[in-house]
């Protein structure tokens, strides 16, 4: 095998053979699954499989054909769906714990503000892509032909990573186009949450948006967990593909491109279209038929849905720019700031990050499969888990910041000692002024709050805000929509780490840890303003319904309404009674005043035009709840 030698002058080692083994057994495990997997699925392939090409059609994906009664969430899709927001949402966390010790061999002349726009090159691409997928989606009424785009060019994204050491060109600008590939090619996740909304029923709309959002929140907390696995292979490691190196800085890459390929396989075998959670689905609306008599028309008018509350959706876009301003703030700054608060090695701060995001991907695992388990959306107020997710974390960094008070002061070092070997560790007082006046944290409270208050205020919000925003929107296709919200996250993984790397550089830490609380603090204050305002869509049929019961009584000619709404079977019953009594007040006035109609009968019929002039407003009148 052809050796090569790297920038440092050490000379890669051959592969061991404990390693080959080792990759031959987890290629039979794969193998294995696989073989199995398609094995069950072979009869459903056979069908599909004269008609396949039709899935790369710019075409609309047909819906079901069956009755709205009959309309079910096809799981085995979601299922599939939350498998690729895992996928492609792994790929932004995937480095954070290696890339800049990687940075400190291969280029030392980078420094953390530079590091900051390779962390934020990622949200360009995925700003310039999320609202192009969206809108792609929307036109041709699917999803998969815009996902395995995303996929491809997060692959390319990837293998230009792995190039990043042996090209002689410069490693920052190799590094953002990487960052920026790959981010395009992420822009697709909203489509999964877009799926996830349509493909299921109102019954099952929560349940389906939990699987999806479980994982793209496993895929942003596990990344530095993969990591973890691969700490025991030395740098430069051994050559794999010629003047390739397989190493620990360069295996999260080769992983990468790996779940990029069985992606796009998945999609192409695997994976169908049904959207059952449509309003014209609902109608026996087919989205690619052009045929459509008067009985449909009638129906699509009746099916038509009203507005939804573009303040609650302006809530929603800031509360997920705070959730990500946060994430990624704290990711981009996580290695760095280890290194410096508890004057740790580059290996033992890649270690402990990824051991601390590794405890708070199982918290966020455990948190999603419990609430999958209840498979009731009533099981979670989606408003008063979104602020308490916000007061949680608000709690880490006033637990976690380095108040003056706090008696250990952080280890320092000069520039002189910055050239020895071994390279001293601790804070830079040369290089920042701050370093002095600086006070370390505790290291096993700042790790214990990280995973309990971050650990339970992601899954949480995550679940809830997506749940929510689906509501809000209603049943309709959201890809644009979805593609604003993803939007929302990314400008934040854009500003974010540009933003903190400087304050961080010319502050310290804690000015970087009061930005993250203004922002959260300025986030709970709005939700708890508009607490009102951030409830479902009432569609048309469930206003008529409202409006309706809303109406008690009617007096003189007056309408007057009442505080409390009736349920269906109360305001059928009392329908009924009503009926009755004008039935016989009827038949006693005709048989005394010879066939005059009574007082009740008169009404009746007010009650009925009035109500009849109020539902034609669609939805347009505010009733009392």
């Amino acid at each position: 095998m052809k050796m090569f030698r790297s920038q440092t002058n050490e000379m890669p080692k051959e592969m061991p053979k404990v390693f080959t083994f080792s990759l031959h057994l987890l290629k039979s495990f794969l193998l294995t699954f696989f073989s199995c997997f398609l094995r069950i699925k072979v009869p459903r392939y056979k069908r599909m499989s004269k008609t396949w090409p039709k899935r790369f059609s710019l075409t609309k994906s047909p819906l079901p054909e069956e009755s709205k009664d009959t309309l079910c969430t096809n799981w085995f899709s979601i299922y599939v769906a939350a498998a690729l927001s895992f996928v492609g949402t792994v790929q932004f966390s995937l480095y954070f714990s290696s890339i800049w010790p990687y940075l400190q061999i291969i280029d030392r002349s980078i420094d953390e503000t530079q590091f900051g726009w390779v962390i934020a090159i990622y949200s360009v691409g995925q700003i310039v892509s999320a609202p192009l997928f969206g809108f792609l989606s929307n036109k041709i009424c699917q999803v998969r032909l815009p996902l395995i785009i995303g996929l491809c060019l997060m692959f390319l994204g990837n293998v230009s990573y792995l190039c990043l050491e042996i090209v002689q060109l410069p490693k920052f600008y190799i590094l953002l186009f990487c960052r920026c590939i790959v981010g395009m090619g992420s822009g697709n996740v909203c489509l999964l949450r877009t799926y996830a909304s349509t493909a299921s029923t109102v019954k099952d709309r929560s349940r389906a948006i939990a699987f999806v959002t479980c994982g793209q929140a496993l895929g942003a907390t596990s990344g530095p967990a993969f990591q973890l696995l691969f700490t025991f292979i030395s740098y430069p490691g051994f050559s794999l593909f010629g003047p390739l190196n397989f190493n620990l800085y360069t295996a999260p890459a080769y992983l990468a491109c790996l779940m990029n390929i069985a992606g796009v396989i998945v999609l192409i075998m695997c994976f169908e279209e049904y959207y059952a959670g449509l309003e014209e689905a609902k109608a026996k609306e087919c989205c690619g038929d052009k045929e459509k008599n008067a009985e449909n028309e009638q129906q699509q008018k009746q099916a038509k849905l009203p507005p939804y509350d573009l303040l609650a959706c302006l809530v929603c876009y800031l509360s997920r720019f705070t959730q990500m301003f946060v994430q990624g703030n704290l990711e981009t700054i996580g290695s760095p700031y280890a290194m410096m608060m508890f004057a740790w090695s580059e290996q033992i701060a890649v270690q402990v990050t990824a051991i601390a995001q590794s405890l708070v991907g199982a918290i966020t695992f455990g948190t999603y499969i419990l609430y999958i388990s209840l498979k009731s959306k009533k099981e979670l107020n989606c408003r008063l888990s979104c602020i308490l997710s916000f007061v949680g974390l608000i709690i880490f960094h006033l637990i976690t910041f380095s108040w003056p008070f706090l008696p250990t002061p952080v280890t320092t070092f000069n520039e002189t000692q910055s050239q020895m070997e071994p390279r001293p560790v601790g804070c830079n007082a040369t290089k920042f002024s701050w370093c002095q006046n600086l006070s370390q944290v505790n290291v096993w409270l700042f790790y214990s709050s990280y995973v309990v208050c971050i650990g339970l205020a992601f899954p949480v919000l995550n679940i809830a805000m997506n749940t929510l925003f689906s509501h809000i929107l209603g049943p309709r296709r959201q890809g644009t929509q979805q593609g604003f919200f993803q939007i929302s996250g990314t400008f934040a993984r854009l500003i974010g780490p540009v933003l903190m790397s400087n304050l961080y550089t010319l502050r310290g830490p804690n000015l970087a840890w009061t930005m993250e609380l203004a922002v959260a603090g300025a986030t709970l204050f709005m939700w708890l303003i508009f607490y009102g305002r951030m409830v479902p869509l009432l569609t048309t049929k469930r206003r008529s319904l409202s409006a309706a019961t809303s109406f008690s009584r009617l007096e003189d000619g007056k309408l007057s309404t009442s505080g409390s709404m009736q349920s269906i079977g109360e305001e059928e019953a009392e329908k009924e009674s009503d009926q009755q009594r004008t039935e016989e007040a009827n038949n006693e006035n005709g048989k005394n005043n010879g066939g005059t109609k009574a007082e009740p009968i008169r009404r009746h019929n007010t009650l009925s035009k009035t109500l009849a002039v109020v539902l034609e407003r669609d939805g347009k009148l505010s009733v009392a709840h």
